[in-house]
C-alpha cells in the first residue's frame, strides 16, 4: 500500500515538473513574439517618418550624446581635483581655530642663518586665502654678522623682475634666546595680486631671490631652494583648488 502511495505521489510531481515547464515555454514564447512585435512596430513607424523627423531624432540624439559626454568629462575633471587636493592636503599640517583652518608646512624654528619665504593657506567662510610668512633667522655665530636687520622691506626677484613689498616694523614679531645666541624677526601677510604673480614668476623659471632689509641699513638675501620653489608650488595649487569651491 506504501509502495502505491510512493508512486502514485511520484507521478504527480513528475506531473507537476512537467506543467511548470510548459507554461514556463509558453510564456518565454509570449515575450520573445511580443518583443519583436513592438520591434517589428517601431520600426514601421520609423519607416512613417519623414526625413525631416528622422533628421530632428539623429540631431536630438546627439545633442543628449554630447551632454552625456559634457556631463563625464566634468565629472571626471570634479574628482581629479578632489584626488589632487587630498594629495597636497596629506603632505601639510592642518589646523582650524574658531572655524578658520590653516594648511601650512612643518618648517624648522632654528634652520640656518639668514631669511626665508613660507606660504600657508588659510580657508574659511566660504573663501580661500594664499598668506606667506618673512621669516629671518640669526645665530651669533653667523659670520654674516646681521644680527637685528628690523626690515621694513622684502623683495622677490624671479624672472628678471622684482617685486617689493613694504614692511610695517609695527606688525612685526620679534624673540631672542635669553642667552642672545640666536634672535628672530618675522611678518605673516596676506599675499596680493604683485606677491601672486612674483610667485607665479618664480614658478615658471623654476626659483629666485629674496631680499630682506631695513632701508639704508642691513639686508640679507636668499636663493630659494628646490623644496622652497614645490612647497610654494604646492601652496598655490591648494589655494587655487580651494579658491573654485
Amino acid at each position: 500500500m506504501k509502495k502505491t502511495y510512493i508512486i502514485a505521489g511520484a507521478v504527480i510531481f513528475y506531473v507537476i515538473i512537467m506543467a511548470a515547464g510548459v507554461a514556463a515555454y509558453f510564456y518565454f514564447d509570449a515575450q520573445q513574439k511580443a518583443q519583436q512585435e513592438q520591434v517589428q512596430a517601431e520600426a514601421a513607424v520609423q519607416q512613417q517618418k519623414s526625413p525631416e523627423e528622422l533628421q530632428r531624432e539623429a540631431e536630438k540624439a546627439t545633442e543628449e550624446e554630447l551632454r552625456r559626454q559634457e556631463e563625464e568629462h566634468s565629472r571626471a575633471v570634479r574628482e581629479n581635483k578632489k584626488k589632487k587636493e587630498r594629495e597636497l592636503k596629506d603632505a601639510m599640517r592642518e589646523e582650524t581655530i574658531n572655524g578658520i583652518t590653516y594648511y601650512k608646512y612643518k618648517w624648522p624654528k632654528k634652520p640656518e642663518p639668514g631669511v626665508y619665504v613660507r606660504p600657508f593657506v588659510i580657508s574659511g567662510n566660504g573663501r580661500a586665502v594664499l598668506a606667506y610668512d618673512i621669516y629671518y633667522y640669526y645665530h651669533i655665530s653667523d659670520p654674516q654678522q646681521t644680527a637685528w636687520i628690523n626690515g621694513d622691506h622684502l623683495q622677490i626677484m624671479a624672472g628678471e623682475e622684482t617685486t617689493t613689498v613694504t614692511l610695517d616694523p609695527a606688525k612685526m614679531n620679534k624673540h631672542m634666546a635669553s642667552d642672545a645666541e640666536w634672535l628672530v624677526e618675522s611678518y605673516s601677510l596676506q599675499a596680493d595680486k604683485q606677491v601672486l604673480a612674483a610667485f607665479k614668476r618664480m614658478l615658471s623659471v623654476g626659483g629666485g631671490y629674496i631680499v630682506y632689509y631695513h632701508a639704508g641699513g642691513k639686508s640679507r638675501q636668499h636663493a630659494l631652494s628646490s623644496v622652497e620653489v614645490k612647497r610654494i608650488r604646492e601652496m598655490m595649487e591648494l589655494y587655487e583648488l580651494l579658491a573654485e569651491e
